[in-house]
C-alpha cells in the first residue's frame, strides 16, 4: 500500500497519486494507475470545486487509465479535465500560478510500469534536475536498460532522485518468480482440474477489481473460454481484454465477487450462485494469487501451494522483487532514493538505510552537477541493519536468471570517504533532510473497490525543522565599525578608486 504523500522535493508544484490535503493546491495532477491507494482524494468535493474555477489544472495519465477511471460514474466529472499522454512520448507541461501568472515548464515522459493495465512511471525533467517516480511497478532484471528515455545517447541520464515502489524491498523477497513461471503453474493446476468434467470449476479469489487481466487473457487463450466477472463496464473500450471476460456464469473459470464469498466457497457454492442445470453438485477449487504469503514462509516452496482440501495459494506478484528493485536502482544510480512504501515488518529507517547504500555518492566524480545545499551535521553512527544478499530464493524448481554483478557501493578497504572540513577536528557530512512520519500497515491488499463505509489510514508527510548554529545561518558576517569610522559616500569612493588606479598612497599616516 502506497505511503507516498504526493509531493516531490524537486517539483513541489505537482502532485502524484495523492489528491487530498496540501495536494489540492498543486498546479498539475498525475495518476500512475487506478488502484485505490493511489487515488486518495480524487473524488473529493474540494478538488471538484478547484477544477470548476481553474483554467489550467489538469490530470495527466495514460489512455488506459483514463478509460478505467471514467468507467466509474463517481469519477465522471473528471472527463473535461483529463489529458491522456502517449507512452514514451515526452510532453512539455506548463505549471501556471493562476494568481501571479508565474510559470514553470517541465518535460514529462510516461514509461511502462508493468504493474497492471495502464500503469506508468513518470520521468520529470526540468530546472531542478531529472526525477523518476515509479508508482507501482513490476520490471524484470534488464528491462530498465531497454528504456530509451532513461538514456541520453549511450549513457544513463543523470537522475537527481528516484521515488521507488519499495513494497518488496526486503531480503525476504529476494527473488520472486517471473509472471511467466507463475502463470505456467496456474495453467497446469486449472487445466488438470477442469478437464475432469464439466462440473469441475475454478474460482479465483482476486481482491482487486482489476489488475489480473494478464492472468485472465492467458487463461482464456489457453482453454478457449471466458472468465466470469461481475462487471464488464471498465473493459468496454479495451477489446484486447473484454474478449476474454464475461458476465455469463455458465463457464468453468470464475473471478466473480460477493461480500461473503469466503462463506460461499466453504459451502461449496460460487459467489455468483451458479449451480449445475441438472442439480449435480459442482466440484470447486479456489486459487488465491498473492506474494506476501509466500514471503512469510520460512522454507523454500513451490509457486503453487495447497492450503486446504480445495484451496490453493498461487504466487503472482504485481511488484518487483528485492533483487529486481536493486538491479533497477544500481543501473540508474540516482543521487537520492526515496521509498514510496514501507515494507510490512520494516521501519522507515531500515528501508531508507538499505536504499541509501545504492545512492550515488556525493564524492563520485561522475555525480550529477545539481546538488542542492543540505545541512551540515555532526557525523553519528547509525544502527546497522543486516542486508543478507543471499542467492537463496524462496522457491524450489525455479530457474531464475542470475542478478548481474555491479560495482560495490561501499568504500573499499574500509576507507572513510566522508567529506572533511579543513582545519578542524570535527568531521561533518552533507545531509539533505527528508524525514517522513513512520507508519504501520494493517493490510497490503491493493484494490480499487468502493469504500463500503470502511475507514482508511491517512498518510502524511511531516517536515522536520532544525535550528542551525549561527555559523550556518548565513555566509555573511556583520563586522561592527570602529567608533571613529564612517561609511564612505559615492564621491569619496570614486576618489579612492582613482587614487588606487594611479598608484597613490591611500593610507593616512598618523
Amino acid at each position: 500500500m502506497s505511503s507516498f504523500a504526493g509531493r516531490m522535493k524537486e517539483y513541489p508544484n505537482i502532485s502524484l497519486d495523492r489528491f487530498d490535503r496540501e495536494n489540492i493546491h498543486a498546479r498539475a495532477y498525475f495518476l500512475s494507475h487506478c488502484h485505490k491507494d493511489h487515488m486518495k482524494g480524487l473524488k473529493g468535493p474540494l478538488l471538484k470545486r478547484k477544477l470548476q474555477f481553474s483554467r489550467t489544472v489538469r490530470l495527466y495519465c495514460s489512455f488506459v487509465t483514463k478509460e478505467l477511471l471514467l468507467s466509474n460514474a463517481k469519477y465522471s466529472f473528471w472527463e473535461d479535465y483529463i489529458v491522456p499522454l502517449e507512452l514514451e512520448s515526452p510532453t512539455q507541461i506548463s505549471l501556471v500560478n493562476e494568481v501571479s501568472g508565474e510559470k514553470e515548464d517541465i518535460l514529462v515522459t510516461l514509461l511502462p510500469a508493468g504493474h497492471c493495465p495502464g500503469s506508468v512511471m513518470f520521468l520529470i525533467e526540468g530546472c531542478q534536475g531529472n526525477v523518476l517516480y515509479t508508482g507501482d511497478f513490476r520490471l524484470a532484471v534488464g528491462d530498465v536498460s531497454r528504456m530509451e528515455h532513461l538514456h541520453s545517447g549511450s549513457r544513463v541520464k543523470d537522475l537527481q532522485s528516484v521515488y521507488v515502489d519499495s513494497t518488496f524491498y526486503d531480503p525476504r523477497f529476494y527473488q520472486i518468480p517471473s509472471r511467466d513461471i507463475c502463470l505456467n503453474g496456474i495453467l497446469d493446476l486449472v487445466g488438470n482440474w477442469i478437464s475432469q468434467s464439466p462440473y469441475h470449476v475454478v474460482w479465483f479469489n482476486c481482491k482487486a477489481a482489476y489488475g489480473y487481466e494478464y492472468l485472465f487473457t492467458n487463461l482464456g487463450e489457453e482453454f478457449k473460454t471466458q472468465i466470469h466477472i461481475n462487471n464488464l463496464e471498465m473493459f468496454k473500450k479495451m477489446p484486447e481484454i473484454v474478449h476474454y471476460v464475461t458476465t455469463d456464469n455458465k463457464t468453468q473459470i470464475h473471478a466473480c465477487r460477493h461480500p461473503k464469498d469466503e462463506e460461499y466457497i466453504q459451502g461449496h457454492r460460487l459467489p455468483c450462485g451458479r449451480t449445475a442445470a441438472d442439480g449435480t453438485p459442482l466440484q470447486i477449487i479456489s486459487i488465491k494469487p498473492s506474494t506476501m504469503w509466500f514471503g512469510e514462509r520460512s522454507k523454500k516452496t513451490n509457486v503453487i501451494i495447497k492450503t486446504g482440501a480445495s484451496s490453493y495459494r498461487a504466487c503472482f506478484s504485481f511488484h518487483s522483487s528485492y533483487s529486481e528493485i536493486k538491479e533497477f536502482l544500481l543501473y540508474l544510480k540516482p543521487v537520492n532514493i526515496y521509498p514510496n512504501v514501507i515494507p510490512i515488518g520494516k521501519t522507515l529507517t531500515e528501508v531508507t538505510h538499505l536504499l541509501n547504500q545504492i545512492c550515488r555518492k556525493q564524492s563520485d566524480p561522475e555525480a550529477f552537477i545539481y546538488k542542492p545545499l543540505g545541512v551540515l551535521k555532526r557525523t553519528r553512527t547509525d544502527q546497522s541493519f543486516v542486508d543478507p544478499d543471499s542467492d537463496e530464493g524462496l522457491f524450489e524448481g525455479v530457474d531464475l536468471a542470475p542478478v548481474r554483478k555491479k560495482t560495490p557501493t561501499q568504500p573499499e578497504n574500509g576507507q572513510d570517504k566522508t567529506p572533511v572540513l579543513e582545519q578542524t577536528e570535527i568531521t561533518y557530512e552533507l545531509v539533505v533532510e527528508d524525514q517522513l512520519l513512520p507508519h504501520n500497515y494493517l493490510d497490503c491488499t491493493e484494490s480499487n473497490d468502493e469504500d463500503n463505509g470502511q475507514s482508511h489510514l491517512i498518510f502524511t508527510e511531516c517536515e522536520v525543522q532544525q535550528d542551525l548554529p549561527d555559523s550556518q545561518t548565513s555566509s555573511d558576517f556583520d563586522i561592527p565599525c570602529t567608533p571613529e569610522s564612517k561609511a564612505p559616500g559615492s564621491e569619496e569612493l570614486r576618489e579612492l578608486y582613482r587614487r588606487l588606479a594611479s598608484g597613490e598612497d591611500v593610507f593616512n599616516q598618523r
